[in-house]
């Protein structure tokens, strides 16, 4: 699936606990009882954190997991199609795996594929757009802002855009840079489109989204 390994070395629990606060910011509720799945679950830092509540799932090209002996599903995958049944999973995150997998319009595909018809997708990806953008020299496969929104809108995702949120307040969403606080929100919304990183909920539909569900 990925050209380029991800850096496991890295801890990703306060990643995981940012998704975490944008998936209940959009779910107006707890992320609990609901059937999950993380693509390119690397260290598997974020799978663990969203194991903790829910019926988890993780798939990736090489199992790099920190702790082997987990209480959620892991499957190797060799390519963007995933192994799961139509309409299996109410939320699937995609955190910096778009810019890496070979066909992105697959990966899309899929994830539409596997969500519920109420279900969501979080996905973040690196912005080509960005003057200060760092790492992916020489990725052809990095999407400029434009183009995410484009090619989301191709694939019937209505997408929510919690970059501008994550910057006004990271206090509430764990985000890692504190500086864009400072600023009003409509200056924070005019540089969206060169954030270096951008932070989606992705839906299939308007209508509301998925309520827990009982997991075994």
């Amino acid at each position: 699936m990925k050209r380029y390994l991800p850096v496991v070395h890295l801890d990703r629990r306060q990643k995981a606990r940012m998704i975490e606060a944008i998936l209940a910011d959009y779910l107006r509720g707890p992320v609990s009882g609901y059937r999950t799945l993380d693509i390119g679950c690397g260290n598997g830092d974020i799978s663990e954190t969203l194991a903790q509540a829910n019926d988890h799932h993780a798939v990736d090209v090489k199992d790099q997991r920190r702790n082997k002996d987990t209480s959620f599903d892991f499957r190797l995958v060799t390519s963007e199609r995933l192994p799961f049944d139509d309409e299996y999973f109410d939320i699937v995150v995609s955190h910096h795996v778009i810019e890496h997998v070979q066909d992105q319009r697959l990966h899309l595909r899929e994830i539409r594929r596997v969500i519920r018809p109420d279900g969501v997708a979080y996905l973040a990806t690196p912005n080509r757009t960005s003057p200060i953008m760092k790492g992916h020299v020489g990725n052809e496969m990095v999407l400029s802002y434009r183009g995410m929104l484009a090619l989301f809108r191709e694939y019937g995702f209505l997408a929510h855009e919690y970059g501008s949120r994550v910057a006004g307040e990271p206090d509430r969403f764990h985000g890692e840079v504190r500086l864009a606080r400072l600023l009003p929100a409509f200056a924070i919304r005019w540089l969206r489109p060169v954030f270096p990183s951008q932070m989606f909920v992705l839906a299939k539909s308007a209508g509301r989204p998925p309520s827990p569900r009982v997991t075994s």
